[in-house]
């Protein structure tokens, strides 16, 4: 079979778990000898050997990632996608405005599914290439399997946090309108895939996908590599993900500098739009270390010293990358039990679950494994254990499957 994968970012642009999904999505496809071609995004200039290289908007490239074809184009729009926490909010309504009716992507797509002619169109987050392109895969009468990562489709940020269901910003697209425009323009996929339970029941409780066919397949975890544990005398906890004050990191980095643990430390690996704020909040503390975005060659050899991963979001989540990884690497996690971030945690056995937001809770978890770091390096089993069977290979071949079972 020929498969299409479009996302609205692909590597090396990354901003989330959602593009390397879809890139590991097209390897495991490639490598099970489906013929599978991705498109994407691209800004309107880049940097190449020092040099800005601008694009040009009415094209398409077509380059390569992993022996993957990758089509990219410049969605015309004020400005690029990953760009958005830098405008403020009257310029974003706009842009989410033309990203919805975007019909110049609309063409654009319309251009490479006719050229390539795919028998099945995969899409990830489409937000950034806009949202005509489920309406566009209809008429062309192509098999369509939609992948949810976030609640993009209800609230434009993909971001809900705990306390703030009913904020201003929510019940003003409410008010437009906004989900049920998606539901219109999504209508029902032939299929609908979701890594969490919890995201699955998110969109179906709200009517959307009413006619498609709806299935849980967890995230491939088996592209972290074999690392060398080396063992601290210190407890060495670390964040890894996007430094904004929703993923709980700025709260994390407040409790910890409060706590009286000489011999602990927290890493901080990561990004964001509130580093600021996070780095305010560490008050110096040396037992505080921020590393910043690390490439995977510099990223495994320090997660090889950490004891465990403190994911502490405040923002109701699909099922993080981040988790996956670090249990495929053997570290256990120390979870805020939020949608469906703790879908993979079992307590005791491969990391432990707190209510988001609650301080005490962490604390006191913090507090005793510090105490106990003798329990951490027992889990390490436990941990790839828990993800064994997510791998690559076999979330290709469900993907596959729903195909085959449709025609049959």
């Amino acid at each position: 079979m020929k498969f299409a994968i479009i996302s609205n970012l692909y590597p090396p642009l990354i901003r989330g778990g959602a593009e390397i999904i879809a890139a590991q999505e097209a390897k495991g496809l490639k490598n099970a000898w489906q013929h599978v071609f991705v498109v994407s995004s691209k800004p309107r200039s880049i940097k190449v050997n020092d040099q800005t290289i601008r694009a040009d908007n009415h094209n398409f490239w077509l380059d390569e990632e992993d022996g993957v074809a990758v089509y990219r184009f410049v969605p015309i729009n004020i400005y690029y996608y990953i760009n958005d926490f830098l405008h403020a909010a009257p310029w974003r309504l706009i842009w989410h405005i033309i990203d919805t009716f975007n019909i110049f992507s609309y063409w654009q797509v319309k251009k490479i599914l006719v050229r390539e002619k795919p028998d099945v169109v995969i899409t990830h987050n489409l937000m950034g290439l806009g949202f005509l392109i489920p309406l566009l895969i209809r008429r062309l009468g192509i098999k369509h399997i939609h992948t949810v990562h976030d609640v993009q489709l209800v609230t434009p940020s993909g971001l809900i946090i705990k306390g703030q269901e009913n904020n201003w910003q929510h019940r003003f697209f409410q008010y437009l309108g906004y989900a049920r425009l998606m539901k219109k323009l999504f209508a029902s996929p032939d299929f609908v895939v979701s890594p969490s339970q919890y995201l699955l029941d998110f969109y179906t409780k709200r009517g959307f996908f009413p006619q498609s066919q709806k299935k849980i397949i967890y995230n491939p975890a088996d592209e972290a590599p074999s690392i060398k544990k080396i063992v601290s005398e210190k407890l060495e906890l670390v964040y890894l993900g996007q430094i904004h004050t929703a993923k709980g990191v700025v709260q994390l980095i407040k409790l910890f500098s409060q706590l009286p643990l000489q011999h602990a430390r927290l890493h901080i690996i990561g990004g964001g739009p509130d580093i600021k704020k996070a780095k305010e909040a560490a008050n110096n503390d040396q037992r505080i270390v921020f590393h910043g975005w690390l490439n995977h060659a510099k990223l495994w050899p320090l997660l090889g010293r950490m004891d465990a991963l403190v994911f502490p979001s405040l923002c109701y989540e699909n099922s993080p990358t981040v988790i996956y990884e670090s249990l495929a690497l053997g570290l256990p996690v120390v979870c805020a039990d939020i949608g469906g971030a703790g879908e993979l945690i079992k307590e005791g056995y491969n990391g432990w679950k707190f209510p988001a937001g609650d301080e005490v809770a962490l604390r006191k978890i913090i507090s005793h494994l510090y105490a106990h770091r003798d329990i951490l390096s027992k889990l390490k089993d436990n941990c790839q254990a828990s993800v064994a069977d997510f791998t690559l290979t076999n979330y290709c071949q469900k993907i596959i499957a729903l195909v085959n079972e449709e025609k049959n």
